[in-house]
């Protein structure tokens, strides 16, 4: 185990230096046009606006008089954002405002795509899950488990006694109020012991004594607001699987959709897109019993946000060299249609992962015909001539009425491929 985490630590690394994909010239503008734009934090943004509003104010009450108050107070209840010298100031409070309705908008659009999944589909891609899956653990369960595994670890280590014994009594009790206070929360301050929780190193044992299985769903948000604050890298994984997968899988199979609070801690734990990626979607792929809903929605929160190549090219790899299931063809789709300048390893890797199926007789679901497809249009131009022969026979042994043809002809009308001259010069195409 501890070989296979280095691996992949050093995997994000090795593909940075890796070769990439060419990003189209879409691509590039849309590059050049976020660079334009340069925004001041939100204190900063605060004390301009305001010194801009005082002196508005002693110019307005020059030239109107005494009737210049009410004025003023309906100009700074409107004023929001406001520009100087090429630079976007913003109120922190409309820009919250502004964020959390850009979030609700992405919740009801997911709401939407969640509520299409038929039956059909769901019943389709249990074929591919794990024939004897393990008993789903309760978030309890989980948390003991991952505990006695640090113990042995930190004892064998450092030779000391095991982490239980050294947690006072006075704070045991504290945590457990703690527990009660979460239990029952909707909104507003936490307790200060629970914020500091995470500087912690025994801090999975302080969350086992708050009983996270009847934590609220704002509590959850809440506690990934602070931990992913404050974790370490490469720590906060440990938070996302030990806390939110549990969780989530029970939200969504006790009421067949996500609670708006777990979905906002699933778009504040992808800040850490690497633990995000260790945590939540690599366990849900090697799980073998991921759901449609389940994969629909996480998939749902990386199309939403932006997040480093280096880390979804990593993730792709990985997830494309697992047993399949259907999860794994929702996962890859969605990491190949953000449109990524792709290291060509990932690309390879992810052409050997559909070669993989050239002996499999079994009818393959709809989501695996409708990822190939997604790489074909994607990166038809990155893929040498050997692979998109080896596509052409891979589709006609898995044919699909509707999709084959598409990818017979998205590879018929690629005249560039991986490694020929054309493609390193643009004015040789032409000239030729």
């Amino acid at each position: 185990m501890n070989k296979e985490k280095k691996q992949r630590k050093r995997l994000h690394d090795q593909i940075t230096q890796d070769q990439h994909a060419q990003p189209s010239g879409k691509a590039l503008k849309e590059r050049s046009r976020t660079g334009d734009d340069k925004y001041v934090d939100a204190k900063l943004s605060k004390k301009i606006l305001a010194q801009a509003r005082r002196q508005d104010n002693d110019l307005q009450r020059e030239t109107d008089g005494p009737s210049h108050r009410t004025k003023a107070r309906a100009q700074t209840s409107q004023s929001q954002q406001m520009r100087i010298g090429g630079v976007t100031f913003r109120d922190s409070d409309s820009e919250d405002d502004e964020t959390s309705k850009h979030l609700f908008d992405n919740f009801s659009a997911l709401e939407k795509t969640v509520m299409e999944i038929n039956e059909e589909d769901e019943d389709d891609l249990k074929r591919f899950m794990n024939p004897n899956p393990k008993q789903r653990r309760t978030l309890a369960d989980i948390i003991a488990e991952k505990l006695e595994e640090k113990k042995t670890a930190m004892t064998e280590v450092m030779s000391e006694a095991p982490m239980e014994e050294e947690i006072d009594e006075t704070i045991k009790s504290h945590f457990l109020k703690i527990g009660e206070v979460l239990a029952h929360y909707r909104s507003g301050k936490l307790p200060k012991g629970f914020k500091a929780s995470p500087s912690f190193p025994n801090w999975i044992q302080l969350l086992e004594l708050t009983k996270p299985d009847k934590w609220t769903a704002a509590s959850v948000y809440a506690a990934t607001r602070i931990y992913v604050s404050n974790l370490p890298k490469y720590h906060f994984k440990d938070f996302c699987s030990f806390i939110l997968v549990p969780r989530i899988r029970d939200d969504i199979a006790e009421y067949k959709r996500l609670n708006f609070h777990l979905f906002q801690a699933l778009h504040k734990a992808i800040y850490k897109p690497g633990d995000f990626f260790e945590g939540i979607v690599i366990p849900l792929c090697e799980s073998g019993d991921c759901t449609l809903r389940e994969a629909t929605i996480v998939a749902g929160v990386i199309s939403q946000t932006s997040i480093p190549v280096g880390y979804s090219a990593a993730a792709l790899i990985l997830i494309s060299r697992m047993e399949y299931n259907g999860a794994i063809s929702i996962f890859m789709r969605t990491i190949l249609n953000k449109k990524y300048s792709l290291p060509l390893s990932a690309i390879d890797a992810t052409v050997e992962h559909f070669m993989g199926f050239m002996n499999v007789e079994e009818h393959l679901p709809v989501l695996w015909h409708q990822c190939l497809l997604t790489l074909v249009q994607r990166y038809k131009h990155d893929l040498t001539k050997e692979q998109k022969s080896r596509i052409i026979k891979l589709v006609n042994y898995h044919d699909h009425h509707e999709i084959a043809p598409e990818i017979r002809r998205e590879i018929s009308q690629s005249k560039r491929n991986r490694g020929d001259p054309e493609v390193m010069d643009d004015d040789d195409v032409t000239m030729s």
